[in-house]
């Protein structure tokens, strides 16, 4: 675990228990929104530690494999999902919520308010309410992986493991499905909100694409550069960056899409990438982990707009 913001080492602990059967992903590990708890699913339990220094708090003990873990947007609560439907919500002082799904839970999100999502196995999305009653019960088209939550919305990204799907628009104040954002070919490997309720995808199609996530509309797509593109963001000052399966940064100006630069960055596959302030941190699918320094977005712009085609950075 590393303080990207002052480039320090937290804790180094227990890498997440695989699961190799049922069509279920690892659990991802999860950090606390303050950054001070870490929480890691091991075999039947959730293993919650304290950061900086990795010390053990507290096991999380359910009664078959873990296969979802995700913190409280604000706070210390965690929720956890298990393979046999279980789903805990564990208060910071250890008190426990028990909550229980027809099938194993792919993927488990703790509202603000309290209520639980929680995405399993027979393709349902259901939101429990704080009594544990099920307030709504949704027909996904495939298996969940991942929850975003933006207001009262969540983009709901499909498993890896599932067919090609898109993304979903879901609003949970009144549960429904609000749009699918329908426009890559093959695999989408990241959703994430960025600023003004838009949504930006990145898929094996190398294209990362930016949606309106009121109505699922198609605002720009971004494109040019053969490859798959597995994780995307957009910078405050205009620029759509994305991390390549050939270890590179792909560069666009946001408001007119067109291709800027590349940037080498990793060996392996870059699979996340994270603005902390001015700079940008990728993460490589071998585990490395690196921080970027570039230069004013504006300058690099009217550069490129002026000697196209833009060369890779060496």
């Amino acid at each position: 675990m590393w303080d990207t913001a002052h480039d320090r080492l937290l804790a180094e602990l227990p890498s997440v228990t695989p699961i190799e059967s049922g069509g279920f992903t690892s659990a991802f590990s999860a950090v606390s929104a303050g950054g001070d708890r870490a929480a890691i699913a091991r075999g039947n339990a959730v293993d919650l530690y304290a950061l900086p220094g990795g010390r053990l708090l507290r096991r999380i003990e359910h009664a078959a494999p873990v296969s979802a873990v995700a913190f409280a947007p604000l706070g210390r609560d965690v929720v956890s999902g298990a393979v046999d439907g279980s789903i805990l919500i564990t208060r910071d002082d250890g008190a426990s919520r028990a909550l229980q799904a027809p099938a194993g839970i792919d993927v488990a999100e703790l509202l603000p308010d309290g209520r639980v999502v929680a995405g399993d196995a027979e393709r349902r999305l259901r939101v429990f309410g704080p009594s544990g009653a099920v307030l709504a019960d949704l027909e996904m088209p495939v298996r969940m992986m991942s929850l975003r939550r933006e207001g009262s919305r969540l983009v709901a990204l499909p498993s890896y493991l599932a067919a090609a799907s898109p993304p979903l628009v879901v609003d949970v104040a009144h549960p429904r499905i609000v749009a699918r954002l329908e426009g890559h070919t093959g695999q989408v490997f990241s959703a994430r909100w960025i600023s003004q309720g838009r949504i930006i995808t990145a898929g094996a199609d190398g294209t990362a694409r930016v949606w309106d996530g009121s109505t699922g509309t198609l605002l720009q797509t971004y494109q040019g550069w053969p490859g798959i593109l597995f994780d995307a963001i957009l910078t405050p000052d205009g620029l759509v960056i994305g991390g390549d399966a050939d270890g590179s940064l792909r560069f666009w100006d946001a408001v007119s899409g067109a291709k800027l630069w590349t940037l080498p960055v990793h060996k392996s596959a870059v699979i996340g990438v994270h603005l902390e302030g001015v700079d940008i941190v990728t993460r490589g699918l071998a585990g490395e982990i690196s921080r970027w320094t570039l230069p004013q977005s504006g300058a690099v712009i009217e550069a490129c707009a002026h000697h196209p085609p833009c060369a890779t950075i060496p």
